[in-house]
């Protein structure tokens, strides 16, 4: 790949090719074994500067609290000016690829400064250095593991710069002019580090290569296209490799233009459903063994224990893990083998560098982050992955509430990713000390925001009075569910679907979501339950299915979504037996605090979001709503909504003049409720039956008292009075003449 060849190569992304153009500035002269760019004269890609600095940085550092620049600068004391060079360059080229803020992106040009400016006399970097450290990136996946393994990365590119210097002149050449030699060239450095060689080698040839380094993200994004291009050719890293490019070129030509994996549309495809990106995990020893926690830390790794295990490989799937561990562990209890087959599961499969790991110990928890694929011990009893632990110890007391509930849960590894931006505020702080800017993040509890006033518009566009429909906003953000209950026809569904979207200010109604409950209604329709589903071989078989409160439970729960008002109205809620709808869920409707574990999903402990609200109606016209116990009533708000009082009173009057009609419905409707007695106050009858067009008309108004109205009431009074009866205290000709009286 020489310079007038890479200029025809079609580039990665719209903003890649000043991140290409800046990476074959330093990699040109480099590979082919010119002096440096930096400067023109100096050697740096020498095995002589590369041992030399390979070796400064095998020394370890002095300080571990020390930020890395500090101790990088110690280590290069009196180092050569070759070495030293070679080190600015290397740290450009670690960092080039990622993704960054804008504030992270100031840190990492100002390192590259500092390395240059320890120079004797300071190297002053040319501009086409910097013209592709920008802050969008193309490696965006894995920036965590970038910048907790600097000193790791920096020894593996020691390595590789000493293994291009040791090879035959050919062996360069063609690896300048074919990617796949490159390939051979850079996998051929001693001690591999998967994720800075993949980044060198798309930096060398973007146009074959990926800005995709993890494992597990290249193989999901293999499955989920393999079928465009005739199917996977195998699942070596070369045959990954082949397979991605061809789906790329593949995808490329549907798009007229190169595709970005990690755009919104792609990323939706290939990764698995529910994968929120990062993970956070709690990862415990069996029976508190307190020396296994000092050797993790020691030996920066987490070690899960499969002494009886067969040795299944990395990215297993949850049903080998299953059948592995059911034939493995019979000599332990049904519990135990799912906390194992859990653990095992999110340990070889789920997992992935990047992620953050804690431990508990002592009333502490230390934190770190996951740097390796799982690896089997020499012993075969315990399986590991490298981990990088931080020196602080945080005391569990001090962490939010919503932190600890989420730490308390059980298990050997509990992924505990919902809290974890909370956790990450935790983490030191990427920049160095010398960055002035720099201020710890503070960790509260994710709160909902309170709910907005309503405005005098709002409730004018529901005919209602703006104080009681500001006291219901109060009542439902205090305790977080509540019935609207009342006759028919009084607006209980539509008052809940406009004052929810109000309240969540959401235009698409995204955060709001509506129900109808009725007699056969359950839990594993409600929550979540087994369906039947069709294998790709045409066998059927069962799937765990979530149902609507679990679905917003989880969208609510996000990161980021904390502070959003979500709204789940459930319809003719009294319709259904709530005590089996709901299940284990009537605790945490009144415990919203707690955490329950589910009949479907035992090892994993749910919680309601303290931002997700309910509002139920109930029809009083339909008798259930006697029949509901003190438990359900102990545990929602119940408002009523009545045609003789506030906020359903004078609705019908004030939409009719509103619109210049006739007023002469709302004079009807009062007369019929005035006709009904007293202790039959819930058969009265809502406005809304007056609120149609046809109302304005006498043959519209007739068809809406025999066929709606009438049928109704001779119901409510079956056996009470005679149709004869019912006509001369409800019928419309009876109430006209009345009114005309008046």
């Amino acid at each position: 790949m020489t310079p007038a060849l890479k200029t025809s190569m079609p580039r990665a992304l719209g903003i890649s090719k000043e991140i290409e153009d800046a990476a074959w500035f330093v990699l040109g002269a480099g590979l082919q074994g010119r002096p440096s760019a930096l400067d023109g004269h100096t050697l740096t890609w020498t095995a002589d500067a590369a041992s030399e600095l390979l070796d400064r940085l095998e020394r370890g550092v002095s300080d571990s609290k020390a930020p890395m620049m500090t101790n990088l600068r110690e280590n290069l004391q009196d180092a050569s000016r070759n070495a030293k060079q070679l080190a600015v360059e290397l740290l450009f080229l670690q960092s080039l690829p990622l993704a960054h803020e804008v504030k992270s992106l100031k840190v990492k040009r100002a390192r590259v400064a500092e390395a240059a400016s320890w120079l004797e006399p300071p190297l002053e970097l040319p501009n086409e250095l910097y013209q592709g450290m920008t802050d969008h990136g193309v490696i965006r996946d894995r920036t965590a593991e970038f910048n907790w393994t600097i000193w790791d990365h920096l020894k593996w590119l020691c390595r590789f710069v000493q293994h291009v210097d040791q090879q035959p002149t050919a062996v360069i050449a063609d690896a300048l002019q074919d990617p796949l030699s490159f390939h051979q060239l850079a996998v051929g450095t001693p001690e591999d580090q998967p994720a800075i060689r993949r980044s060198i080698e798309y930096l060398a040839w973007p146009s074959y290569f990926e800005p995709v380094v993890a494992d597990v993200e290249r193989q999901e994004i293999r499955d989920a296209f393999a079928s465009l291009v005739g199917g996977a050719k195998g699942d070596s890293d070369e045959e990954i490799t082949a397979d991605i490019h061809r789906i790329r070129l593949h995808l490329d030509e549907q798009a007229g233009q190169r595709i970005d994996w990690y755009s919104r549309q792609l990323v939706s495809q290939w990764r698995k459903v529910g994968d929120p990106g990062r993970r956070a995990w709690l990862l415990r020893t069996h029976h508190d063994n307190s020396e296994l926690l000092t050797t993790w830390q020691g030996d920066e790794k987490v070690t899960l224990d499969v002494e009886h295990l067969r040795l299944l490989d990395a990215g297993v799937t949850a049903g080998l893990v299953q059948h592995a561990v059911d034939e493995d562990y019979k000599h332990l209890g049904y519990v135990e083998r799912e906390d194992t087959k859990t653990a095992v599961f999110g340990f070889l499969s789920v997992m992935k560098p990047g992620d953050l790991a804690l431990y508990q110990s002592s009333g502490g928890v230390r934190i770190g982050v996951v740097l390796g694929e799982p690896e089997q011990n020499d012993d075969n009893r315990r399986i590991h992955r490298k981990v990088r632990w931080f020196d602080e110890t945080h005391t569990m007391t001090d962490l939010p509430r919503h932190v600890q509930r989420q730490l308390a849960a059980s298990g050997i590894i509990v992924d505990v990713t919902r809290v974890i931006q909370a956790l990450q505020a935790l983490l030191p702080a990427e920049a160095e000390t010398e960055d002035d800017d720099a201020a710890p993040t503070a960790v509260v509890d994710p709160v909902p925001e309170g709910f907005r006033p309503l405005t005098p518009e709002f409730a004018a566009s529901l005919h209602m009075d703006l104080e009681p429909l500001q006291e219901i906003a109060e009542l439902l953000e205090e305790n977080r569910q509540l019935v609207l209950y009342g006759p028919p026809g009084t607006g209980k569904t539509y008052l809940a679907k406009h004052l929810a979207a109000e309240l969540a200010g959401d235009a698409t109604d995204e955060r709001v979501k509506l129900v109808q409950f009725h007699p056969s209604y359950a839990y594993e329709d409600f929550f979540e339950g087994f369906r039947p589903d069709k294998t790709d071989e045409g066998q059927v078989s069962f799937k765990l299915v979530a149902g609507p409160l679990r679905r917003l439970a989880e969208e609510a729960a996000k990161p980021g979504n904390e502070t959003k008002p979500y709204f789940l109205i459930i319809d003719e809620m009294n319709r259904a037996n709530l005590a089996k709808v709901f299940g284990e869920l009537y605790f945490l409707l009144e415990y919203r605090d707690d955490r329950i574990y589910l009949q479907y999903s035992p090892n994993e402990p749910f919680t309601l979001p303290d931002n997700l609200y309910i509002i139920g109606t109930m029809n009083t016209a339909d008798r259930s709503i006697a029949m509901m116990d003190a438990a359900i009533r102990r545990r929602f708000s119940f408002i009523e909504l009545h045609p003789t009082t506030e906020p359903v009173k004078g609705t019908l009057l004030r939409f009719l003049q509103s619109r210049k009609l006739d007023t002469t419905p709302a004079l009807l409707l009062d007369a019929l409720n005035e006709a009904i007695d007293e202790w039959d106050r819930d058969l009265m009858i809502g406005p809304s039956y007056f609120m149609k067009k046809a109302a304005q008309t006498p043959a519209g108004l007739r068809r809406i008292w025999k066929y709606e109205l009438m049928p109704l009431l001779e119901e409510h009074y079956h056996g009470q009075l005679n149709r004869a009866q019912l006509e001369e205290r409800f019928g419309l000709d009876q109430l006209l003449g009345r009114l005309a009286d008046r």
